[in-house]
C-alpha cells in the first residue's frame, strides 16, 4: 500500500523535531494585513518596510534588479513600493525574510546562493511565460529548496553531500535524502511554506518540483512553476555552480523547456543575464 500524503507530512514533521521552523517575521505579518485590507495604504507599507534596515535595503535592491527592469534608478522606499506594487512587494518581503531567517554560513549559505540564482533565472524566464508573473517566479525559486535549509540545520555535514549531488543528479539525490533522513526536502519544504502562508500554487510547486514529468501535474500554474524550477536549475547548475550536468539534470532541464515551449535563444539570453547578475555580486 502506497504512503498517503498525510503520512508523508507526519514523517517529515517527526524527522525535523528539534529544528525550529522560523516564525513569520512581524514585518511580513503587518504587510500581509495591510495588503489584504479593504483599502491598502501605501504610506503604511512604506513605514513597515522602513522599520527594518536590512529589509529596506533588500527591497531597494530588488526594485533596481534587471528582473524588474526599472526605467530609472530607484532611490527611495516610496519609489520602490510604487514600482513593485502590492503583490510584488509582499513577495519580495517574504523573500528578504527567508534570507534573514537562514543567513548562516557553510551549506546553508551555498543553498541560499543557489536559490537566489534559481530565483533570478525563473523571474527572467517568466517574462516570456503566460500565466506566471516574474515576482511569483522569483518567490517560488527562492523558496523551492526551503526544506533543504531545515534538513541542513538537522545535520549540516550529511546534507552538504546530498545538496551538491542534487546539482547534477536531482533524482538520485532525492532517493539518497530518503535513505539518510527518512524524508526529503520537498516534503519538509511544504511544512515551511504552509507556516509562512505562501500561495497554494507556490506551496504545491515546492512539493512537486522533483516530479519526473511536468505533464503529471494537473494544475496549470503549478505545472508552469515546476517547469520554471527545472529549467532554471539546469541553467544555474551549468553556469553558476560549475557542476557537471548529468543525465538526470539534463532530462529535467529538457522537460522544463518543453513544457514552457522555450527555444535556445531564450535559454541563451537567461544564461547571459545570470552571468552578468552573478558578476555584479547582487546575490
Amino acid at each position: 500500500m502506497s504512503e498517503t500524503f498525510e503520512q508523508k507530512l507526519r514523517r517529515a514533521f517527526q524527522v525535523i523535531q528539534g529544528v525550529k521552523i522560523p516564525d513569520l517575521p512581524e514585518e511580513v505579518i503587518a504587510l500581509n494585513n495591510e495588503v489584504s485590507s479593504r483599502y491598502p495604504n501605501t504610506q503604511n507599507m512604506v513605514a513597515i518596510i522602513s522599520k527594518n534596515a536590512l529589509l529596506a535595503a533588500s527591497v531597494l535592491r530588488i526594485a533596481n534588479s534587471p528582473a524588474m527592469r526599472p526605467k530609472q534608478v530607484i532611490k527611495t522606499i516610496p519609489q520602490a513600493v510604487a514600482i513593485l506594487g502590492t503583490v510584488n512587494l509582499k513577495n519580495m518581503v517574504l523573500a528578504s525574510a527567508l534570507k534573514q531567517a537562514f543567513g548562516g554560513n557553510g551549506t546553508i549559505r551555498e543553498i541560499m546562493d543557489n536559490s537566489v540564482d534559481v530565483a533570478f533565472c525563473m523571474a527572467e524566464l517568466a517574462n516570456g511565460v503566460h500565466g506566471v508573473s516574474p515576482d511569483e517566479a522569483y518567490l517560488c525559486g527562492l523558496f523551492h529548496n526551503c526544506g533543504a535549509f531545515l534538513l541542513s540545520c538537522k545535520d549540516a555535514k550529511t546534507y552538504s553531500e546530498v545538496f551538491f549531488q542534487s546539482l547534477s543528479l536531482p533524482v538520485t539525490s532525492i532517493e539518497k535524502e530518503e535513505a539518510l533522513f527518512n524524508t526529503n526536502h520537498a516534503v519538509v519544504g511544504l511544512l515551511m511554506a504552509k507556516k509562512w502562508s505562501l500561495s497554494p500554487e507556490i506551496t504545491e510547486a515546492i512539493y512537486d518540483h522533483h516530479m519526473v514529468r511536468c505533464d503529471l501535474i494537473a494544475n496549470e500554474k503549478v505545472r508552469l512553476l515546476v517547469a520554471l524550477i527545472k529549467t532554471a536549475n539546469g541553467i544555474v547548475s551549468e553556469t553558476s555552480m560549475g557542476s557537471y550536468i548529468g543525465v538526470e539534470m539534463t532530462e529535467q532541464f529538457n522537460d522544463g523547456i518543453d513544457t514552457l515551449m522555450l527555444d535556445d535563444k531564450d535559454i541563451k539570453g537567461v544564461r547571459m543575464a545570470l552571468q552578468t547578475y552573478s558578476s555584479l555580486g547582487t546575490a
